[in-house]
């Protein structure tokens, strides 16, 4: 029987601890994570790893975002060029973080193949991160200094892409954490909310012709 494959997206130095406890939590669902720093992407030798963890991303059924401190590294073009952009363009009322591709990073281009492919995304903010964009102002963001940030001049790209994913015109779920239990807790709560809600409309499906 297949299981369900879960792709986790994330800055890997600085989350390394989180997404090793997140990776038992995956596995002791029956589930298959699917993480760079585990070995679990095939690098195609003809491409850039960029551009395998974007393809890996097609292959998978769930996407897990956690959003810290560090922005990552920037994608690059072929990795770029492996995302449709004008579908990108409709699924959130703000595309800021589109408009400069240069800037969008390994782990950003990630969530927007998921995006594009219908994949539904898992998005956690480390609360710090979350008060510090709630707390920006855009006039001012060159200047202001974000304690949750690690690099300041990231900051921008950061904050425009929690807006892309925020006001996402559909699955827009912000999971603000403090620790890795509460992503497992959420996860939980979620996951099998959502299975309930798909039993009752199988069931409803199938004694509506009845009625």
């Amino acid at each position: 029987m297949a299981e369900l494959r879960v792709f986790v997206s994330s800055t890997c130095y600085d989350l390394s601890l989180l997404r090793s406890q997140l990776r038992l939590f995956i596995k002791n669902m029956g589930y298959e994570p699917i993480m760079s720093d585990y070995e679990d992407v095939l690098y195609d030798p003809r491409s850039h790893t960029h551009t395998s963890c974007i393809d890996e991303v097609k292959n998978c059924d769930v996407l897990i975002l956690i959003i810290g401190s560090r922005f990552g590294g920037k994608a690059t073009a072929e990795a770029l060029s492996r995302v449709d952009f004008n579908i990108l363009s409709t699924e959130s009322s703000s595309v800021e973080s589109l408009k400069d591709k240069d800037n969008l990073s390994v782990t950003q281009l990630e969530v927007l193949k998921a995006i594009e492919e219908s994949i539904p995304v898992y998005t956690f903010i480390d609360k710090r991160v979350w008060n510090d964009h709630a707390n920006k102002s855009s006039d001012i963001i060159d200047k202001i200094l974000f304690p949750a940030i690690e690099k300041q001049e990231t900051a921008k790209y950061i904050f425009e892409f929690i807006n892309f994913v925020r006001l996402r015109t559909k699955g827009n779920n912000i999971f603000p954490f403090e620790k890795e239990q509460d992503l497992e807790e959420i996860l939980r709560k979620q996951w099998s909310g959502y299975f309930q809600r798909l039993l009752h409309e199988e069931r409803f499906m199938a004694e509506s012709p009845k009625k």
